[in-house]
């Protein structure tokens, strides 16, 4: 009797289980939970706190990956490595398909020497959104009345984002921003500013590059050097000090990115 209500137990937890999705960073998370809410168990890649560019899955995650039915990779840079060890049971769906990407680097034949960081701009956000709607709706059909629905209010939340991020950003055009990494190059984009970069193609910057990025900065009449807890201040701190600027704390890699966007502009 006791084995035979275990077994029914363990076929009741696999029949009833929630589907999993995994994606590569926090953002996407918060996108799947605006159009799945509880229906969907969604898994990130990369822990808070760290860099994206230079982690490394753990066994155990390999182990969550296996168990997933969909993942959507971003771009970053531990995901083609990834790619390469999971088998073909998992849909794998890359995010920046259909997305005009800015270059890192002067050479970029390679889709992986592209920024990826996509998440950082409302309009894009609407296509990643869509994007995902449609697989999820394609995987879950039962649900997928319920995920167009969240789906058409999230996009309006995202037009709402991107008219109060244009009225706080009106007179800006032009205006430079200084950062630790080049995250915010699609936000840049979007509202007509500059990015000033400190990190140089993922490296800190030597000696040479410091004084050129610090007279960029003064002629750029830059007040305020964005630091970001994921890659190293070092650089950033010393620009600073230089330039009697303010030091910010941003986290492009926050969950909640609508928040996120609307705080940075307020900043700006």
């Amino acid at each position: 009797m006791k084995k035979f209500l275990l077994i029914f137990l363990l076929l009741s937890s696999s029949l009833f289980a929630k589907p999993r999705v995994l994606v590569s960073v926090a953002p996407q998370k918060h996108l799947i939970s605006r159009i799945a809410e509880d229906r969907i168990l969604v898994d990130v890649i990369v822990p808070e706190g760290v860099s994206p560019h230079s982690y490394e899955p753990s066994p155990r995650q390999t182990m969550i990956i296996q168990r997933s039915t969909v993942w959507f990779r971003i771009g970053e840079g531990f995901e083609k490595r990834l790619v390469s060890t999971l088998g073909s049971k998992l849909h794998i769906v890359d995010q920046r398909e259909g997305i005009p990407l800015l270059p890192t680097c002067g050479c970029c034949q390679d889709i992986e020497a592209y920024d990826p960081h996509i998440w950082l701009s409302p309009s894009l956000l609407k296509q990643l959104a869509c994007q995902m709607t449609s697989v999820l709706s394609q995987h879950f059909p039962e649900s997928g009345p319920y995920f167009q629905a969240n789906l058409q209010r999230l996009l309006a939340d995202l037009d709402d984002l991107d008219t109060k991020i244009t009225a706080l950003l009106k007179g800006k055009q032009g205006t430079s921003i200084l950062v630790t990494h080049p995250a915010f190059g699609y936000f840049c984009r979007d509202y007509g500013l500059q990015q000033i970069s400190i990190e140089q193609e993922g490296k800190e910057p030597s000696v040479k590059q410091l004084m050129d990025i610090l007279e960029q900065a003064r002629q750029a009449d830059v007040h305020s050097v964005f630091l970001q807890k994921q890659y190293s201040m070092k650089g950033g701190e010393r620009i600073a000090k230089a330039l009697g600027a303010k030091v910010v704390l941003v986290d492009p890699y926050r969950e909640d990115v609508l928040d996120n966007l609307r705080q940075f502009a307020e900043i700006l």
